[in-house]
């Protein structure tokens, strides 16, 4: 009950216990889970310098840092009433972002403004301490057995892979789980043992070009087996999949795709295999890089016409709710860590029942764990004859599973019901107990976690970041500050916690995305900069064709494209800006914001007073200054005084991160 009488007194009035709602204070810990600013230490004295700075340049200058918080919390709670409900997770949970001491050393440090949630979430004390009481207290042996602590860890397997498929609204009958070490993983078994069929034979992949990497991949391995790869191109403005090219291809017009890899171009080994020539559509529910949320509907549409569907889930998953019982993918990937932070190394391939057949595990190299059968001296008489596969999904768990941590997704599993069930009764006591929950349950009356408060909260600080980012301007020029990519006023079921943006300097040029992350280690802001493994975005916003980066390939050296760096990505632009005037210039790669519950209101605005204060600094010397050098040694940015910062990098023969 503490989340939510925290916000309102219990009275007793007429023999009936009331709910009354008290006058928000920002930084009492019961209702925001703030400490203190005194308690700040050395994070909250560069805050309040950079603050004093930036009062000096005419902004807020009749408040205080402190001041201009609570008057922003006390407007924003009033948009969102629900806000608070999760606020003493901060507290309880994830007191490691407001320590201001370093916990090994004991030296005095500031406090993180941690904003990096789709690479990694963080651990909550409460599921780990529930998880390491769980490990220590129970004897678990190799589940390769039926001893007693051997049986006893087989259970905790089965217990987890319940509780996996029970998060998404299905059981056994219909679906299974295939561990893996993550996300990666299970698009790795599927990129090995997907049956495409043999050459000739209609055998297609379909890819967004919003994938991940991982998920790429997999057109190596289709190519090589007679598939044709199609790329669904997406819309450069919005960064949704183009609609109109996606259903087309979806219905068997290659000529959308963007591009189209044929296989006669490579190698085909398996080309005079018998198969069945399977077509397979990759996508991920939620981009890595944009947030966008792809619809849910490209499942069954793709389904209806032919295509099996494998959806990536690893940045979808850790805010929202995936309702198998109505939307059925044949294979989706998941990484567990990204979902509440422990243990890491634990994914999923979770596979349909009734499409497990299209894996097929070819003949050759194979691991304890996963043949039922296995002979020295067989080999001996045939080597073809000398082992079996073991049946089903044990034959793709090769080796040993990691046993031990699957109490840790059990126990995190439960910890999230246990998030969404203090968000509904918070929800309850203020009466907003029927929000509807985006996209809709299935079943209206199922009682299992549908993330709704992790969504809403998550959410509303998305919304507010958006609104603020894009009002940035340089004062001297009234140019804005950040350029978002994607659209800035995307619904509920379009828009995940990620923004994707760059910095403009005062004339609108780019500002090195590498140089912003730098100056946000100097206020221990914790964001991503670069591509993130996923090059489609980049080149969708950037409009750059298959000709343009054909020129781009012959310009740049192979031994710059084998390395990364800061070098090679800034040999990438400079190729393709080369002859471009100033105004038509891109970047690849940008600056990632990434939003997760634990993220309190202050988090957001602590880091819109980090990019406040870039419209104070010579962005287009020091970005040239960067640019200028490819390695250095490490400096360190007093955010308070920008004429020591300059000093210091004009005595700096090199830079480097």
């Amino acid at each position: 009950l503490k989340p939510f009488f925290s916000s309102y007194h219990l009275l007793l009035i007429g023999g009936r216990f009331r709910l009354r709602r008290r006058s928000i204070e920002p930084f009492s810990h019961n209702h925001c889970s703030m400490a203190s600013v005194q308690e700040f230490g050395a994070g909250e004295e560069v805050m309040q310098r950079a603050w004093a700075r930036l009062q000096k340049g005419g902004f807020d200058s009749d408040l205080t840092f402190k001041e201009a918080l609570n008057a922003a919390y006390r407007e924003f709670v009033d948009k969102n009433p629900d806000f608070p409900a999760l606020n003493s997770l901060r507290e309880t949970d994830y007191a490691q972002l407001d320590a201001t001491k370093n916990c090994e050393t004991g030296h005095p440090k500031p406090p993180e403004i941690y904003f990096d949630y789709t690479g990694a979430m963080q651990p909550g004390r409460s599921h780990v301490m529930k998880a390491a009481e769980l490990q220590t207290g129970l004897p678990l042996g190799n589940p390769h057995s039926t001893n007693w602590t051997s049986t006893l860890a087989t259970e905790w397997v089965h217990r987890a892979e319940k509780a996996v498929l029970a998060h998404m609204n299905t059981d056994e009958s219909e679906y299974q789980v295939i561990w893996t070490p993550n996300a990666s993983g299970a698009c790795r078994l599927v990129a090995e043992w997907f049956d495409f069929g043999k050459s000739g034979s209609g055998a297609a992949l379909a890819l967004a070009a919003d994938n991940h990497n991982s998920v790429h991949g997999i057109r190596e391995e289709a190519l090589i087996r007679g598939a044709e790869v199609a790329y669904l191109p997406m819309d450069p403005e919005t960064l949704h999949l183009d609609e109109e090219a996606a259903a087309a291809i979806l219905e068997g017009d290659f000529s959308k795709a963007r591009p189209l890899l044929k296989p006669s171009r490579f190698p085909n080994p398996f080309a005079k295999k018998a198969g069945t020539g399977e077509k397979l559509f990759a996508f991920p529910l939620q981009s890595n890089v944009s947030g966008v949320k792809h619809s849910l509907d490209w499942i069954p549409y793709a389904q209806e016409r032919g295509w099996l569907v494998m959806a990536d889930a690893a940045a979808y998953m850790p805010t929202s709710f995936l309702d198998l019982s109505k939307y059925k993918p044949d294979f989706m990937c998941i990484s567990f860590y990204k979902i509440f932070g422990h243990p890491t190394g634990v994914g999923a391939l979770v596979v349909k029942k009734s499409s497990f057949n299209h894996l097929r595990r070819k003949q050759g190299w194979f691991a304890g764990g996963t043949i039922s059968f296995n002979s020295v001296l067989a080999a001996g008489v045939s080597v073809q004859a000398a082992h079996e596969m073991g049946p089903g999904k044990e034959s793709f768990e090769e080796g040993t599973v990691n046993y031990s941590s699957f109490i840790g997704v059990y126990t995190g599993l439960q910890y999230m019901k246990d998030i969404e069930d203090t968000g509904r009764k918070f929800r309850t006591a203020i009466g907003m107990e029927n929000v509807e929950v985006v996209p809709p349950v299935q079943n209206p009356t199922w009682k299992g976690n549908t993330m709704l408060s992790v969504q809403r909260r998550v959410k509303q600080l998305t919304d507010y970041l958006l609104e603020e980012l894009t009002s940035l301007k340089h004062p001297s020029t009234e140019q804005p500050l950040i350029r978002i990519y994607g659209s800035s006023t995307l619904a509920d079921a379009k828009r995940g916690g990620t923004i994707p943006l760059n910095v403009l300097d005062a004339d609108g040029h780019y500002v090195w995305h590498g140089l912003v992350e730098e100056l946000a280690n100097q206020y221990q802001v914790s964001l991503r900069t670069g591509c993130f493994c996923n090059p489609g975005v980049h080149e969708t916003y950037g409009q750059l064709d298959v000709p343009e980066m054909s020129r781009l390939l012959r310009r740049m050296p192979k031994r710059l494209r084998q390395i990364n760096s800061t070098r090679s990505q800034w040999e990438v632009n400079h190729a393709i800006n080369e002859n471009k005037s100033d105004n038509d210039k891109i970047l690849l790669g940008c600056v990632r914001i990434s939003i997760g519950f634990p993220t309190t209101f202050q988090d957001c605005y602590r880091l819109l007073a980090f990019f406040r204060s870039m419209t104070h600094v010579d962005l287009v010397r020091l970005n040239e200054k960067y640019r200028d050098n490819y390695t250095v040694e490490t400096f360190h940015l007093p955010v308070d005084d920008e004429e020591h910062f300059t000093d210091i990098l004009e005595k700096s023969e090199t830079i480097c991160l």
